[in-house]
């Protein structure tokens, strides 16, 4: 396993990615909310999410704050808190952790950027202006941000290593997946025509295959 001072630099290098991802793309952009003129009445209200899918959401913003507090506490943890064990494949799963965050930051950047003013944050229950987007990333995934956090999540799980943040994990990304379903179902609601006809060509979190497209 890295050593302490390693896996450190490595979470703070993280935390500096994603903090430019919440500090310069979200704060910084206005949301398209309901009071601006362009806003069309005819958009129905947002369905409450599903109570487990909107815990599971702030699950996994605890399991980032964990994460943080390892830059600061790393030592009190892994005397507290058991290790996982993956025997010899420790240090090759921390290099695919590094990756995996890396690539998480660089969706989430993308996807951030794309979606421009029409961001929305799961689970503070503000009502935007919704528009489909689906050029970019979005003409392959519906949805590249929660993609992003499974990511990030995944590989700060297999970098830092302990059993707090596998538990975390497991709960936080079944409540994401059915937060993702909800969404889904909203926007069917708003678009109907137009999302049902995305769906069957993008894939939830991953690229659909073209076979199966064809199919």
């Amino acid at each position: 396993m890295f050593n302490s001072l390693i896996i450190r630099i490595i979470i703070i290098a993280f935390f500096i990615f994603f903090g430019y991802n919440i500090i310069f793309i979200i704060l910084k952009k206005q949301r398209n909310n309901v009071n601006r003129k362009d806003y069309n009445p005819k958009t129905k209200k947002p369905n409450r999410p599903n109570k487990f899918a909107k815990f599971g959401v702030i699950i996994l913003n605890i399991f980032i704050v964990v994460a943080c507090l390892n830059i600061f506490f790393y030592e009190l943890f892994t005397r507290y808190i058991p290790r996982l064990n993956f025997f010899f494949l420790t240090e090759t799963l921390q290099v695919i952790g590094i990756t995996l965050t890396a690539a998480g930051n660089i969706t989430l950047n993308i996807s951030y950027r794309e979606l421009g003013v029409y961001w929305e944050y799961p689970i503070d229950g503000k009502r935007k202006k919704q528009k489909l987007v689906t050029t970019g990333i979005y003409s392959k995934i519906r949805h590249p941000i929660y993609l992003s956090f499974y990511l990030m999540c995944l590989g700060l799980l297999f970098i830092i290593q302990d059993w707090v943040l596998l538990c975390l994990f497991i709960v936080g990304g079944i409540g994401l997946y059915l937060q993702a379903l909800s969404e889904e179902k909203e926007l069917i609601e708003a678009f109907p025509k137009e999302y049902k006809t995305y769906i069957k060509s993008t894939g939830r979190f991953f690229v659909k295959s073209r076979n199966y497209i064809r199919s």
